[in-house]
């Protein structure tokens, strides 16, 4: 299927992914234009979505834009401040101010002849406009989800989600109950443990955890964004290595995660009642970093009840499914988001969700809609740079430049690789979230813009070194080079030539004693 060009470009959402492929589609020619309903740029990080205590789980080095690192005065694990001081800063130093209209939401996309319409509605009342492209960049945490409870109304107290959880005073000297066992539901018990007079976390099964930091003080996220410990995880293409390890070796992959499994809970000193009921690779699409929760628990200070709440039988009681019942000042469900897309138009949205599962070709494109694309719906361990190399392969297509298949066959490969998503990330049944698979993502969007897929220049560094975004602080200029004169070949020493090498100077030196030996 042949991508089409054109010239202006309307842009969903000012968060992560909507900041880098303004600039991505702004240095590509276009004319840009970003609308978001909040009064700030920066999505799911802005003052008015954070809750107290809100870090990263990621180190700065990994949660970052390829070209745009955090400052050294930042926390290794930067919070929810720092992280919107990094934004800001990413959307001055590359004059993205002038492209953002905030307040203003879009309320309806529909498309049009060779394009759509945006109707928005901002500070100056309700506008249509015109748009050849559209990107949506509007978040899979877009709106918050809350279980339905029997009796929430009857309850004498605020029932809210951990997005809304965001006044300190909240939790202040209170009885607070924390609904869930994922990294916010984590992090808000933490807050809940130091602050609240008593906090109770309420989780259906626990989910796997990371330290901050891996004995030494490496950042645990490194043990995990790198291609060795990749390969341990089944992707939906494999390599030679991997197909091995995820068949005749399956028992070394299986030892490798139960080894690995026993590491985390040990240097957490997981409790018994947090410990999943499976080891690793099992639950990882929720995994998180929970220190701060861990020792509140060991301290006392948060009570732990792997029970579901049933109802709210009036005032300030609360109801388990197991028979118990506490008694709460304040209820905080860290219970997950929805995706929601109300502002495309029925027929829009149909194409680009079926069955509640998105329907998108690299987790960016709709077959039959090539000028509407969506960023940041492939999220992945390091969201800044699947998002920003998902903006250079969208925008690279919106140009005309990038050699798609039939559609037919795009949509084989979207029921393909949904089939994989539901057996390896189960928790995930919407089809939006990659995890832990963000080299294999990347590198089929690099092979399929026509550069080169490794990054350093040996294998060692290659698939054992941390897959930071810094790899791929040239790629504009990469994509420049190649519409100008072709991609160039990277000076890479794989395993076979470090064999091959090995093998020319063993033969050589024994030759050497045998000559000399004569």
């Amino acid at each position: 299927m042949a991508s089409t060009g054109g010239k202006r470009v309307g842009i969903i959402g000012a968060g992560i992914a909507g900041l880098v492929t303004a600039k991505v589609m702004r240095d590509d020619g276009f004319e840009v234009v970003v609308f978001d309903r909040e009064a700030a740029a920066g999505g799911v990080w802005i003052e008015t979505r954070t809750y107290p205590g809100l870090r990263t789980n990621n180190s700065r080095d990994t949660y970052a834009y390829s070209d745009h690192p955090y400052p050294e005065s930042a926390d290794v694990f930067p919070n929810a401040a720092q992280v919107r001081d990094y934004l800001a800063s990413y959307v001055e130093r590359f004059g993205l101010k002038p492209l953002l209209r905030l307040y203003t939401e879009v309320i309806r996309v529909s498309e049009t002849a060779g394009g759509f319409e945006l109707r928005v509605r901002g500070p100056d009342g309700v506008e249509d406009l015109r748009f050849d492209f559209v990107v949506v960049c509007a978040g899979v945490f877009s709106t918050p989800s809350l279980p339905e409870i029997a009796g929430s109304g009857e309850f004498g107290g605020p029932l809210l989600h951990s997005s809304q959880a965001i006044d300190p005073a909240l939790v202040a000297g209170r009885r607070v109950i924390v609904v869930g066992a994922g990294k916010s539901a984590l992090d808000c018990a933490a807050w809940a443990g130091e602050h609240a007079r008593q906090c109770t976390l309420v989780f259906r099964k626990p989910h796997p955890m990371l330290p901050r930091f891996l004995p030494g003080g490496t950042p645990s996220d490194r043990m995990v964004l790198n291609r060795f410990t990749e390969s341990f995880f089944r992707y939906h293409r494999q390599t030679r290595i991997e197909r091995f390890l995820h068949g005749p070796g399956r028992g070394i992959t299986d030892r490798y995660w139960r080894t690995v499994s026993a590491t985390l809970r040990l240097a957490l000193r997981t409790p018994r009642a947090l410990v999943p009921d499976a080891p690793l690779p099992a639950g990882i699409e929720n995994l998180g970093v929970g220190d701060e929760f861990f020792r509140m628990a060991r301290r006392g200070r948060i009570t732990l009840r792997r029970d579901s709440i049933a109802a709210f039988p009036g005032g300030t009681a609360v109801e388990l499914a197991g028979g118990g019942r506490l008694d709460a000042d304040v209820v905080v469900f860290a219970t997950g988001w929805r995706q929601e897309l109300e502002f495309l138009a029925p027929e829009l949205e149909q194409v680009v969700r079926v069955d509640g599962r998105f329907q998108l070709y690299r987790h960016i494109l709709p077959p039959t809609l090539p000028r509407l694309g969506f960023v940041g719906y492939g999220s992945s361990d390091a969201c800044q740079l699947s998002a920003e190399i998902s903006a250079h392969w969208l925008s690279q297509h919106f140009l005309g430049e990038l050699s798609l298949p039939p559609i037919a066959d795009m949509h084989g490969e979207i029921t393909r690789v949904g089939r994989w998503l539901a057996e390896a990330l189960p928790a995930r049944p919407e089809g939006y979230f990659l995890g832990p698979y963000l080299s294999h993502h990347i590198d089929e969007l690099m092979r399929d813009m026509g550069l080169p897929v490794r990054r350093t220049d040996n294998f060692v560094s290659e698939y054992f070194d941390t897959f930071l975004p810094s790899r791929y602080a040239d790629l504009t200029e990469e994509r420049l080079q190649l519409r100008a004169r072709g991609s160039r070949r990277r000076r890479y020493v794989s395993v076979r030539k470090s064999l091959g090498g090995v093998a020319a100077l063993t033969l050589g030196f024994a030759l050497y004693r045998r000559l000399r030996g004569r």
